[in-house]
């Protein structure tokens, strides 16, 4: 019953940084940038929450971003859930109680998403020209994605503090 309460709060607290993100997308849309912030929704579940669970957050996650952006359908639920697996696989090497080496984690995460969707969208015959805006969205992405990581971290593990669901270390192998 903890898994479960501590996947709720979570997957809660990705959902409103979606939202919020989607929209400053919004405001930022008529400037012709769109900042992507999924490494942010990964790294948590990974680190600090069993397998079972954390997957579920994630393919939850990219589920909602599926839904409410004009991409086909599992193409973000496919790169978390990707993600998530290679950050849980590597989770040893690379965890850290520190926000700031979550944040760094995230940052690397986001630029794998980033450059993904930059090869899924942009066509190949035009590859030159968008590389400003790739550039330059992916500039802002990772910035936002830092700054964003060392507030949202802390308030994951606050709110799951604060109902009780804190896992163990055997919880989370």
């Amino acid at each position: 019953m903890k898994i479960l309460r501590q996947g709720f709060i979570i997957l809660a607290v990705n959902w409103i940084v979606l939202f919020l993100i989607l929209e400053l997308n919004s405001l930022l849309s008529p400037l012709g940038l769109y900042l992507v912030v999924g490494g942010l929704f990964v790294v948590y579940p990974a680190f600090h929450m069993n397998p079972l669970g954390g997957l579920a957050v994630a393919l939850l996650t990219g589920a909602l971003w599926d839904a409410v952006t004009p991409a086909p359908f599992g193409l973000h639920l496919f790169l978390l859930g990707g993600l998530f697996a290679g950050l849980y696989r590597l989770r040893h090497r690379l965890r850290s109680r520190r926000a700031f080496h979550q944040a760094v984690v995230a940052c690397g995460a986001n630029f794998l998403i980033v450059l993904f969707l930059t090869i899924w969208f942009v066509p190949a015959a035009h590859l030159l020209d968008y590389s400003s805006r790739f550039l330059i969205e992916l500039v802002f992405s990772e910035v936002l994605v830092f700054v964003l990581s060392l507030w949202m971290f802390p308030l994951q593990e606050r709110c799951v503090l604060l109902i009780g669901a804190q896992p163990t270390p055997e919880e989370i192998n």
